[in-house]
């Protein structure tokens, strides 16, 4: 075990360990690129699994991607708050699940810093979900969600200063 991975409570351990989260990536990759037919920005991929990690968000995030990104964010801006530190605190996580995702051929690098499905499947199966729990489950499916409603909803430098953060 890594020296860091010591220092970390056994929750964060257990919940941030990189093959979770490179499937939590790949995931998201994977689904932004099938609705986008582009490489996916990693900075999205970060921004995606702040929200998707975090209870009180995820749970107020709409029910279909018809809903308007920015309206959506108008309306809940109480989602905002916070959310740069917490992305701060989880980046060493993420890359870290990153540099495994690509070191696992789950993922690939294209296109200067856009993300795309490697060699190897990485994401989570029908079997694995059916046998997790129900937040596992829901991080998976609203972390898809996710991908499929950047993928509609602009630049991604736009998605970005819609949520208050800057590539």
């Amino acid at each position: 075990m890594r020296e860091h991975w010591l220092a970390h409570a056994r929750e964060e351990s257990f919940l941030f360990n990189p093959a979770f989260l490179g499937s939590l990536l790949t995931d998201f990759v994977r689904e932004f690129s099938k609705a986008k037919r582009t490489p996916c920005p990693v900075t999205l991929v970060f921004l995606a699994s702040g929200v998707s990690l975090h209870r009180q968000t995820r749970q107020k995030l709409p029910g279909t991607t018809a809903t308007a990104l920015y309206e959506w964010l108008q309306d809940h801006q109480d989602v905002l708050v916070d959310l740069p530190r917490r992305l701060r605190g989880l980046s060493p996580f993420l890359r870290e699940a990153l540099l495994f995702t690509l070191h696992q051929d789950t993922l690939r690098f294209e296109s200067g810093h856009g993300l795309a499905a490697g060699g190897k499947k990485g994401h989570f199966s029908p079997a694995v979900l059916e046998a997790s729990t129900a937040e596992m489950t829901d991080i998976v499916q609203r972390m898809r969600f996710l991908a499929r409603w950047f993928a509609k909803s602009g630049s991604e430098a736009s998605i970005l200063a819609a949520w208050g953060l800057r590539p």
